[in-house]
């Protein structure tokens, strides 16, 4: 009776350790803002994860809603040899809070809601996209060709699906241009020699000084939720400095907006520099009133000219910093600071479409005045112990 009672007792204390095992990691997640948040990224650090659960190098985990679903998940390395974050998105009312579940077991697929590349077969573009939306920026190849820009470019879509491999295959092939809507979307946005949507430049004597296209490409992480790339430029010259730049950008799922950083490095040790957005009237100061919202606590915005056959793209950039001086100034809309050489500088850019969710210019500012609260204010993360 003894042996039968230590063996019950033994196996109690492992079933015990086994569903202390199986419990997983909680998490509390709480929205501080005033406004519903759907599909938001929240990010745990990895060494938390591992350490709650004890993984092993061969355990992959899931991630389930406090109803019990799997959701998608991505673990973010940032171009590193080694896992930093987790991230998935959380849906959550305002004021609310809602709990997510993290444990060993065997992930479902999921469906990449992201994805980006080189586009070596049209002069070196680099497109990526998500649900929502697509950009691309311009390669060396098509330099060669003596088309230089360094601006961002902004596809319109209508559709949820992944479309840069189709819309590109379909265009050089001659079966459908992506500069014409058939039924997804259109690429109708114009770039040329500017900063397209978005993207800063180094000001001199009140002058933009635009670099060259980008000569190098790496993916940080592709996807499923994430995806983040760096491109490196050559040196170029504001006014009597040589500029070395390198751009980090990272597009989430179900987001309208990048998040951008910009590292500029030269002799001085304070720069000028200009977030801007490509304004293509013939007199965009006398028509500034009405197609941009500015606001120094760190947003620009601009409704682009009408497209009869395509509708209006709607641009944006916010930065949670602020911007020292907002104005029209070389063709564009931007949003200047004071910045030291070296340093790292962030902020977000964007766009929205007539036709894929906002019917006009106040809905937009509208939205990005929102998005600006949330990233003011991020979802809490807890750890529940």
């Amino acid at each position: 009776m003894q042996t039968k009672r230590l063996c019950f007792i033994l196996l109690t204390a492992i079933l015990f350790g086994c569903s202390t095992s199986n419990k997983g990691l909680t998490l509390q997640i709480s929205n501080p803002g005033t406004t519903d948040r759907e599909n938001e990224m929240v990010e745990v650090a990895w060494h938390d994860v591992k350490q709650h659960l004890s993984l092993t190098e061969n355990q992959a985990i899931v991630v389930t809603s406090n109803t019990g679903e799997q959701i998608p998940y991505q673990l973010v390395t940032n171009g590193t040899d080694s896992v930093e974050t987790l991230i998935f998105p959380a849906t959550l009312a305002a004021g609310a809070s809602g709990t997510y579940q993290i444990a060993v077991g065997e992930p479902q697929t999921f469906q990449p809601l992201v994805y980006g590349r080189l586009v070596p077969e049209r002069k070196d573009d680099f497109a990526w996209e998500n649900n929502r939306t697509a950009f691309r920026v311009y390669g060396p190849a098509l330099k060669a060709t003596g088309e230089i820009s360094n601006g961002m470019d902004f596809w319109a879509k209508k559709t949820e699906e992944l479309v840069i491999d189709k819309w590109y295959e379909n265009d050089l092939s001659g079966v459908a241009s992506y500069h014409e809507d058939h039924g997804e979307g259109v690429d109708f946005y114009k770039v040329g020699r500017t900063l397209g949507l978005g993207m800063t430049a180094p000001v001199n004597n009140d002058t933009l000084c635009l670099g060259h296209n980008f000569v190098t490409a790496k993916i940080l992480d592709n996807g499923p939720l994430r995806i983040t790339f760096m491109l490196t430029y050559d040196p170029y010259m504001a006014g009597e400095s040589e500029i070395k730049e390198t751009r980090i950008i990272s597009l989430d799922a179900y987001s309208h907006f990048n998040k951008v950083t910009h590292i500029f490095e030269t002799d001085t040790t304070l720069l000028t520099v200009a977030t801007g957005i490509v304004m293509p009237e013939e007199d965009p100061e006398a028509n500034a009133a009405n197609t941009t919202f500015g606001d120094n606590t760190g947003i620009i915005a601009y409704e682009t000219p009408a497209n009869e056959a395509n509708g209006t793209i709607y641009t944006a950039a916010i930065n949670p910093d602020g911007f020292g001086i907002i104005k029209v100034s070389n063709g564009h809309f931007l949003g200047l600071n004071s910045y030291q050489p070296g340093n790292k500088y962030s902020y977000y850019a964007g766009g929205g479409w007539s036709k894929a969710g906002f019917n006009n210019f106040d809905e937009w500012t509208s939205f990005v005045k929102e998005t600006k609260a949330n990233i003011e204010l991020p979802l809490i993360v807890e750890i529940q112990k």
